[in-house]
This record gives C-alpha cells, structure tokens and sequence, in this order.
C-alpha cells in the first residue's frame, strides 16, 4: 500500500477526515463524554476502546468482525507508545518534535537495523484547522490498522496536553 492521505481537524471538532486525492475515504469520530474513538479508512472500520484512570491502555476493535480485538496500545510516559497486532507485528509511534508537526509509526524488526519506518505523519498547518499529510509505506494487510492508529495516538497525546493545560490554568487562577 504505497498512498499519499491528506487528514483534516476542524477547530473545535472531534472528527479528523482523511482524504486521497481528493475524496474522503476514511474519518476518526471522538465520542462525547468518553475517549473512545470510531475510525473507518477504505473498508476496515475500528473502534478504539481506551480504558484505565491514569494510566490508559487501549484497545483495537474490528466493528466488521463482531468487534473482535485486534490490537492493542501501550501509551507510555513521556509520548510514546507501541503498537502491538494480532498477527504478531508491533509498531513504534515515534514523534520528531515536541509540537508535534511530524511523526512516524515504525515497524519493528528483528533488530533496530531491521526497524522500518512505514507511515510519516506531518501537521503542514494549525491555524482554526489542523491539517497534515500521511506518507504511507507500509505493504501489510494491516497498514490501514496502522495509518489509523499512528493518527490516534497522536490525537491522544495532543488531548491529554489541553486537558493538562485547562487543570494548570484552572489551578493558578483559584
């Protein structure tokens, strides 16, 4: 799967629109009062169960095969986080800067020379809007899974940095 997706964040929005020369073909929708996600590319359709109180873990479900599990994210401490599959493949979501304006899924190897970088997330503009580019090259049969994720995780961690920033001016204005 050598493709080429744009992906869209409307200010104030839970939903990310992915797009391939120029049609939709796939989306991510937060749900209210929980930080489940719905996500859909071409034909695979996910839902991302994140459970836990401070130390979250997530599930990958597949809504199309009775919602079987077939991943699941560890988020570690200081953003960063693995993705391990069904199949036995595992993925490393990597950030380049602190902002966050680029980001990779790798996939493991046997050894770090056999890592290979399969997925380049870039945010090419924020303002109202975010709005970014995947570069995705990654043959599996599971790069769809991965492209989802890879944008998952970061939207995760960019939440968990608004809600710690809400707490801390919450906090110096009591």
């Amino acid at each position: 799967m050598k493709k080429e997706l744009s992906w869209t964040k409307e200010a104030f929005s839970r939903e990310v629109v992915l797009v391939e020369a120029g049609q939709p073909v796939g989306g991510m929708q937060g749900r209210a009062f929980s930080a489940d996600v719905d996500a859909y590319l071409y034909d695979v359709r996910l839902r991302f169960d994140v459970t836990g109180f401070l130390i979250h873990s997530v599930s990958i479900h597949d809504t199309k095969a009775d919602d079987r599990i077939v991943g699941t994210i560890t988020l570690r401490f200081g953003k960063r986080a693995e993705l391990a599959l069904e199949s036995g493949e595992t993925y490393t979501w990597k950030r380049h800067n602190m902002l966050m304006r680029e980001w990779d899924m790798i996939r493991e190897g046997v050894s770090d020379a056999d890592d290979k970088e399969t997925i380049n997330y870039s945010l090419t503009r924020s303002f109202f809007a975010e709005h970014g580019d995947i570069s995705v090259e990654d043959d599996s049969s599971n790069a769809s899974i991965v492209v989802l994720t890879g944008l998952f995780i970061r939207n995760y961690f960019q939440r968990r940095r608004r809600v710690a920033a809400a707490g801390g001016a919450l906090a110096a204005g009591a």
